[in-house]
């Protein structure tokens, strides 16, 4: 019969060192706190008005945002909405598109940052979309998320991939 070669079961007498303690707890605290960081300073920062895309931030302007992005005379989407909204924010990619459009005008406005807003244009859920005309007058809402065919119909204004 062979002999037994397995060795015998070992128990440590010390206790296990915390995970965080460890090389992998200690790159993840690290991890956690600088995304943290970043994203504290981004949300400080929050929208600025940006020529590149043609959005226009309410906290860029001095006078009232919508007024003065009302004030081009063009069919004109403006969104109120929130940094920390979650909706807000899938909404971004679809209002910088149609910033690329010069046939409309598009506005953002963080109505945390710029409370007034609320109010004014009373607002009851992030995000809302407020549609204009050229003369300036409110032709529409949508409360929530919208496609950019859907904002375009909205303002009348026919999609540049549409054929006639």
């Amino acid at each position: 019969m062979p002999e037994d070669s397995s060795k015998p079961v070992v128990f440590s007498t010390g206790k296990p060192k915390p995970w965080w303690q460890g090389a992998a707890g200690l790159s993840l605290v690290v991890s956690a706190i600088a995304a943290l960081v970043l994203g504290m300073g981004s949300y400080a920062m929050g929208p600025t008005s940006s020529s590149a895309t043609g959005i226009v931030a309410a906290n860029a302007l001095s006078a009232d945002a919508v007024t003065r992005v009302l004030a081009a005379g063009k069919p004109t989407i403006i969104e109120f909405g929130a940094n920390s909204c979650v909706s807000c924010r899938e909404m971004k990619p679809v209002l910088h598109a149609l910033a690329q459009d010069t046939r409309i005008a598009v506005a953002d406005v963080d109505i945390i940052k710029e409370r007034d807003y609320i109010s004014r244009y009373q607002i009851r859920l992030m995000p809302t979309q407020v549609f204009y005309d050229t003369k300036g007058q409110e032709i529409g809402r949508h409360m929530g998320k919208i496609s950019g065919d859907e904002i375009m119909q909205r303002l009348g204004v026919p999609s540049l991939g549409a054929t006639p």
